[in-house]
């Protein structure tokens, strides 16, 4: 729903339909971009002469499609698929930073910075956590998740390089 709500409103920006004067218009041009039980809701709850809340905002329905729409158990299985994220090698550093963070968009409240770190450094080898720590002098109470990312790609190719020239001495 993420997605497809952020294309919305990209398109309806696109469109002209910015600005708090043009919501009814944004409202009424959301009809167009739902089918199915959606179009079914909206139009029960939003447009029906009958409807319990008379007058929506733009944000309002699309929170209204988000809370009936969204399972809670999606927004559950995504804070457990952040918990349990791990560094592979075959993807790298960054994919796993990326990973993260997408399933943080997912949760349903957003990890503050710390938790990220946190399970960042859980989450890659533990080599790499301690020549992170130890040789870059990294410290999570002073250094972002991001500066530590950046350690990680370094550490990555360097250790790369070394296998490469470990490698053709041997």
């Amino acid at each position: 729903l993420e997605g497809w709500a952020m294309d919305v409103c990209y398109h309806l920006a696109t469109c002209c339909y910015g600005g708090d004067d043009m919501d009814q218009e944004r409202i009424f041009a959301l009809h167009e971009f739902i089918d199915g039980e959606a179009q079914n809701w909206f139009r029960c709850h939003v447009l029906h002469t009958n409807r319990d809340k008379q007058d929506w905002t733009f944000k309002e329905v699309l929170i209204g499609l988000y809370n009936h729409f969204v399972n809670v158990a999606t927004m559950q299985e995504a804070r457990e698929a952040f918990r349990t994220a791990v560094y592979d090698a075959r993807t790298g550093i960054q994919m796993f930073y990326k990973e993260l963070i997408g399933h943080a968009q997912n949760m349903a409240v957003y990890p503050d910075e710390f938790t990220i770190w946190e399970t960042f450094l859980d989450g890659i080898p533990a080599e790499m956590c301690c020549a992170l720590i130890h040789n870059d002098n990294l410290s999570p109470e002073v250094n972002t998740v991001t500066e530590f990312l950046a350690y990680a790609i370094r550490y990555k190719q360097s250790a790369c390089t070394a296998t490469h020239y470990d490698q053709r001495n041997l």
